[in-house]
């Protein structure tokens, strides 16, 4: 675990006994049930992600609650594996007796969450997976919602930059799984709508797991390709970069990466191996600030951190949570049916802007950070950074 992550898991005591006492009734309480990976490959992005959640539950305790009821958080470690967060869903449900679900990181894990949540008719918040297979038509189900930005926004928002960027001959490099998958869907569909002479002529799906990317980036090179679409997501790509470099991979092609590669923490984590010019995106970055709650978001993270570059993640946890608080609030309710409804067409002030959830397809209309890699003149944060940095989101590419 690295220093922030160190500071991170102290912080979850201190902040917590910050709080002043409030006085509920015994039994009067709602609640939210966290499926977070705490170990394993994800196991950053999962604690700050919790984090962000914790940070809103002692929110409006602090406040007095939720119409009058106390909110309490049990979490369960997903560890990033379908298997374990079906069971982890369960047994929050069954053991827990928690009313919602909120959490999850990588698609395959969504999709499990999901699937528990239709057969316990339990609401369930997806934070971070992506993957549109998890609300198509045949997987769709009136107690899914999802806070994270989509496969479409991300894969549509990524042609658009490559048009931008004037890439013609493209290869691609995505992970050989649901958001993979997806993201080449929505990727191929809107740069042949936009682009009509480009042509993707080179593809690599590296298996979930994979470690050795070196075939795969010989593969790209060999095809000739003057731009690269890749879903080497966060936490896989530092390995990814490291062996390409030695290729001279980041000269050769124009780079435009999904998976919040652009984020701050990975930034920091990789310093001069991040390839300088690659185009990425960030679900949050403390150096932009779009409105004063996001200004006082991150005051607050790096009070609690001990840190000035605040992580991206704990912002996706916030704002997943409060989806389903300010809909409970809304519903003047915890009963299911009234939150559904509540949640349907909910517009809600986020520390990253105003989103809407949709009631066509339980779906926010959250758009990502993007921009190119470089070299920040910051002396607090001698890392590359987004620069300049543009919010992607339009209602059109989220279909």
């Amino acid at each position: 675990m690295d220093t922030k992550a160190l500071l991170l898991t102290g912080t979850m005591i201190s902040a917590a006994a910050a709080i002043p006492s409030i006085a509920f009734a015994e039994g009067d309480t709602i609640r939210i049930g966290a499926l977070y990976p705490t170990s394993g490959p994800c196991q950053l992005i999962g604690e700050y992600s919790l984090r962000g959640t914790e940070i809103l539950v002692e929110e409006i305790n602090a406040a007095g609650g939720l119409n009058g009821k106390k909110l309490e958080l049990a979490h369960r470690d997903s560890k990033c594996d379908p298997a374990e967060a079906t069971a982890m869903a369960r047994d929050l449900i069954a053991r827990e007796n928690v009313d919602f679900l909120v959490g999850g990181v990588s698609s395959s894990v969504g999709q499990a969450i999901s699937e528990v949540s239709r057969q316990e008719e339990t609401i369930y918040v997806a934070a971070i997976p992506k993957s549109t297979q998890m609300t198509s038509p045949e997987n769709f189900h009136k107690y899914v919602f999802r806070a994270a930005a989509n496969t479409n926004t991300e894969g549509k928002s990524a042609a658009v930059i490559a048009d931008r960027l004037g890439m013609d001959k493209i290869c691609t490099i995505l992970m050989d799984y649901s958001y993979g998958h997806s993201l080449n869907e929505a990727f191929s569909e809107h740069i042949a709508k936009i682009r009509p002479g480009a042509e993707i002529v080179q593809q690599e799906w590296p298996k979930n797991g994979t470690t050795d990317y070196t075939a795969h980036i010989t593969n790209i090179m060999a095809a000739g390709c003057d731009g690269v679409f890749s879903g080497v997501w966060a936490g896989l790509f530092p390995a990814f970069a490291k062996q390409a470099a030695p290729f001279g991979f980041f000269d050769q092609v124009k780079y435009v990466t999904a998976g919040e590669v652009g984020s701050p923490e990975v930034a920091e984590q990789m310093g001069a191996d991040m390839p300088e010019g690659i185009w990425a995106n960030s679900y949050e970055v403390f150096y932009h600030s779009p409105n004063d709650a996001h200004g006082e978001f991150v005051a607050k993270l790096q009070e609690e951190l001990g840190v000035e570059t605040t992580p991206s993640w704990p912002v996706v946890g916030y704002v997943a949570s409060q989806w389903l608080t300010e809909a409970i609030a809304k519903a003047g309710s915890a009963e299911t049916d009234a939150v559904i409804a509540a949640l349907e067409g909910l517009t809600i002030e986020t520390p990253i802007g105003t989103q809407t959830m949709r009631a066509k397809d339980h779906q926010a209309n959250r758009g990502q950070f993007w921009g190119q890699m470089a070299q920040s003149d910051d002396a607090a944060y001698p890392y590359r950074k987004l620069d300049p940095v543009e919010y992607i989101v339009a209602d059109e590419l989220m279909d």
